[in-house]
C-alpha cells in the first residue's frame, strides 16, 4: 500500500516559539527534519501572514500559512483561500458590539506600535508585521466581562476568541476550517497532526488525526477535550520537539 501523504498543522506562540523569547530553540531542528522527509507543514495561528512569512524566512525553511485562526490559508505552492471578513468590517462590528453592551475594548487598530511592543515584548518590526492585519482584531478588555461582549459580538456576526495573550474578534471561521479544507485538497490517503497548548487550538487539533498537546509556560497542560490526545513532556518547543520525533517515527514506520 502506498505510503499516506503526512501533515502537520503547528500552532505558534508557546507551542512552536517559546512564549517569552519568541524563539522556536530545539524545535527548529525537528522541524527541519520533517520538511526533510518531505512532510507537508503549515504554521496555524492567529499571527497575521506578515508575522508568519517574517518567522519562516529568518529560520530558512518554506512552509504553509494558515493566518489570523483560520481567516486565509497560504500554501507553500502559492494556492491560496479566504474565510475571513475583512479587517475595517470586524473592527466596526466589534466597536459597535461593545458600545451595545457597554464594554470598553482596544484593539491593534487603536494602539501605536510602541503600545503593541509593551503588551507583547515584540521589537519594533515584529510589532509592525502584528499589526499588519487582514481579518482579525486582537484586542485587551478595558471595561466589561467577555461573556457579555461575545453575546453582543454574536448580533454583528463576530467570535471571540481568547488567545495566551489577547482577546480575537473574528468572523464564522477557526482553525478547524482551514486545517480541513488542506486535508481534503491532499485526497484519500492523508494522515495528519496537529501540535497546539491553548484554546484556539481545538478545532485545529480536532480536525486531525492525531493531536498533540504541548506543556504551557507554567509547566501544565491546558485542560482541553479533546479525544485521544497526547500529551507531549516538555514547555513549549520542547514538547514540540518530542512531538516532531513521534511523527517522525510513525513516517518513517509506513
Amino acid at each position: 500500500m502506498e505510503r499516506p501523504q503526512t501533515v502537520v498543522f503547528t500552532d505558534l506562540d508557546g507551542t512552536f516559539l517559546d512564549h517569552e523569547t519568541y524563539q522556536p530553540g530545539p524545535a527548529l531542528g525537528a522541524l527541519e527534519e520533517l520538511l526533510a522527509a518531505e512532510i507537508e507543514v503549515y504554521f496555524c495561528s492567529a499571527k497575521t501572514r506578515a508575522e508568519q512569512q517574517a518567522i519562516a524566512g529568518e529560520i530558512g525553511v518554506e512552509v504553509g500559512f494558515i493566518v489570523e485562526n483560520g481567516a486565509a490559508l497560504y500554501a507553500a505552492d502559492g494556492s491560496a483561500a479566504v474565510f475571513g471578513m475583512p479587517y475595517l468590517q470586524v473592527r466596526e462590528a466589534l466597536h459597535n458590539a461593545a458600545t451595545a453592551c457597554g464594554a470598553i475594548v482596544r484593539g491593534y487598530g487603536d494602539m501605536d506600535v510602541a503600545e503593541v511592543m509593551e503588551h507583547t515584548g515584540l521589537d519594533e518590526r515584529r510589532a509592525r508585521y502584528a499589526q499588519d492585519r487582514e481579518f482579525t482584531e486582537s484586542f485587551i478588555i478595558q471595561q466589561g466581562g467577555p461573556y457579555e461582549l461575545s453575546q453582543a459580538m454574536g448580533e454583528y456576526g463576530l467570535r471571540l476568541q481568547r488567545g495566551s495573550r489577547f482577546w480575537t474578534a473574528q468572523g464564522e471561521h477557526d482553525k478547524g476550517i482551514a486545517v480541513r479544507h488542506v486535508i481534503a485538497g491532499l485526497g484519500a490517503n492523508v494522515e495528519s497532526f496537529g501540535l497546539g497548548d491553548f484554546d484556539n487550538d481545538i478545532e485545529m487539533l480536532v480536525a486531525v488525526d492525531t493531536p498533540m498537546l504541548v506543556q504551557q509556560h507554567d509547566g501544565t497542560w491546558r485542560d482541553l477535550h479533546v479525544e485521544d490526545m497526547v500529551r507531549l513532556s516538555g514547555i513549549g518547543p520542547i514538547g514540540w520537539q518530542g512531538g516532531a520525533e513521534m511523527i517522525l517515527r510513525r513516517h518513517n514506520s509506513r
